[in-house]
């Protein structure tokens, strides 16, 4: 069975995190698949918009810790780093159906996304400094930009789970509900009424304010996690959740 899932109706283009045994979380593998995914969707005129959603009612735990055990560790920042550009330069819309849990890269993958339906349930943590390691994705500058500097410092200082009926408060997602799923299908299928064109130009305007800060963040990001992963603080933080 595939990493990930890949369904395409009328235009609509749906990717499904599929490692349920690990609760969706990525290693170099899944990252590489999302990736090549998001940047065939990108340039192929048949596709309107891209839904990314988790199986097992789980969007993704975030980084499989014990992928990165060893050389794991090695092949592991390409692909996540290429994903990422992925992510930023993904051309059309690109919209999450989130449950479950998302954590992690799970979580901090949403805030490059331009909407966000989510189930009242499900729960959100950046555990960055739980594991004594530094944001990542850019999630340091999206959320003190989203939020203001002490929303952002709150989130990121305590790694406390939120649920999604908070992340909707928090203005982090377009709608919060149940049916997170059958709507941001909806919202694909009012999408492909309008101008599609429109909408690729209207994207890059807007990303074009935000990337030169962005790649500021994701520099000083990879910088602060190198410095800290395989420090004391992180080795005892992941021992820590290996024996949980």
């Amino acid at each position: 069975m595939s990493k990930l899932l890949i369904e395409t109706e009328e235009g609509i283009r749906t990717l499904i995190f599929n490692r349920p045994k690990k609760k969706n979380a990525f290693d170099a593998d899944l990252w590489a698949m999302f990736r090549d995914e998001l940047n065939l969707a990108s340039d192929d005129p048949d596709i309107y918009s891209v839904i990314v959603t988790g199986s097992s009612n789980t969007f993704s735990s975030g980084v499989d810790l014990s992928s990165m055990m060893g050389d794991g560790g090695a092949e592991y920042e390409e692909p996540f780093e290429t994903c990422i550009d992925a992510l930023i330069n993904f051309k059309k819309p690109l919209i999450g159906a989130v449950e479950g849990a998302a954590v992690g890269g799970g979580a901090t993958i949403l805030l490059h996304f331009d909407a966000v339906f989510i189930s009242p349930n499900t729960k959100i943590k950046y555990p960055f400094s739980e594991l004594g390691l530094a944001p990542e994705v850019g999630s340091s500058y999206l959320l003190l930009q989203a939020l203001g500097y002490q929303q952002a410092a709150q989130l990121l200082f305590q790694s406390e789970i939120i649920d999604g009926t908070k992340y909707y408060e928090l203005g982090l997602a377009k709608y919060v509900g149940d049916d997170f799923l059958d709507q941001a299908n909806s919202y694909a299928r009012d999408l492909k009424e309008q101008s599609l064109s429109s909408i690729i130009e209207t994207k890059a305007i807007l990303k074009s304010f935000m990337l030169e800060d962005l790649a500021k963040a994701r520099s000083m990001e990879t910088k602060a996690m190198k410095k800290l992963f395989g420090s004391e603080d992180n080795l005892k933080a992941v021992e820590k959740f290996f024996n949980k």
